[in-house]
Order: structure tokens, then C-alpha cells, then sequence
């Protein structure tokens, strides 16, 4: 914390420093003050979707629905062809009972995560994300979201 501290006091429009300070703030369970600078190093940096996926994981953590959903919408403005985003964006639309929609993420993330050499996808700003866990996990996805979304048709 002292050095996201003394970064933002030398710079105190620094995306990045308040971004530090986000996360030390949460892994020391303040919740409230890693908030506040993640959202104020987004709004900083605003083209970095890092911050916003710090953010979302932090909302995830706290069962935080709604301000989730959002937070990973505007990740995912930014870069729309990360895996993870697709994948994690899929889930949530799952969650809601979004049947088709959930299965077409679905089928996006695998989509990328399959053009993705390695395990890691790195955006454009240089974010890394480990894509190992989309690849283990994105067919039983499909598969179940597409018996759900079958089950919940109207019967003839």
C-alpha cells in the first residue's frame, strides 16, 4: 500500500497507481476504498479494461449481480474478443436464464479461446488472462445450457 500511495501522490492522475491501490485495498477486505480506486483508476484510464476486471472480481466475490453484469459489459466494450470476458459475461446470462444468449457466449469464448495460442490471452493494453480454465470448462457449459434452453421450451 505504501507504494500505491507515494505513486499516486507523485502522480495522483495515475491509472495505474490508483489501480494498486484498489487491489491492496481488497486483499486487505476494505471493500469500500478498493472500489472507489478501481473505479476512479477506470475512469483515469478508461481504454484499460484491467481495472474494470478488477472490479468485477471484487463484485463477484461479494455476489454484487448487477454492478458484475455492468461492470464486465464495459470491460468488454473495450475488448470484445477476450475469452475470459466472453466466458465469465456467459455465466452471468446463464445465471439470469438467458438460455440462448448464454449458449451463443458460450460458444464465442470457445470460439476465441480456440484461436488463442498457448494459456494466455493478453489484450491490447498488455492484460494477461489464463484461458486454461474457459477451455476445461466451456463444452459442459454448452452442453448444459443447451439441454436447459430445451427444457424450458414449450412442449408441442
Amino acid at each position: 500500500m505504501a507504494k500505491a500511495k507515494v505513486g499516486i501522490a507523485k502522480n495522483p492522475k495515475s491509472g495505474f497507481w490508483h489501480n494498486q491501490a484498489g487491489v491492496t485495498y481488497d486483499a486487505l477486505g476494505d471493500s469500500q476504498s478498493a472500489v472507489k480506486e478501481l473505479k476512479l483508476a477506470s475512469t483515469l484510464d478508461p481504454s484499460n479494461p484491467g481495472d474494470d476486471y478488477a472490479l468485477y472480481a471484487l463484485y463477484k466475490r461479494k455476489a454484487m449481480h448487477s454492478q458484475q453484469r455492468q461492470v464486465l459489459l464495459d470491460a468488454l466494450e473495450k475488448y470484445p474478443n477476450n475469452p475470459v470476458g466472453r466466458f465469465e459475461f456467459a455465466h452471468i446470462l446463464e445465471e439470469e436464464k438467458h438460455w440462448a444468449d448464454s449458449l451463443r457466449e458460450y460458444q464465442v469464448a470457445k470460439r476465441l479461446a480456440a484461436s488463442v495460442k498457448g494459456s494466455m490471452y493478453t489484450d491490447l493494453r498488455g492484460n494477461p488472462f489464463d484461458i486454461d480454465g474457459v477451455r476445461e470448462e466451456v463444452d459442459k457449459a454448452i452442453d448444459r445450457v443447451a439441454k436447459l434452453g430445451k427444457s424450458a421450451q414449450p412442449q408441442k
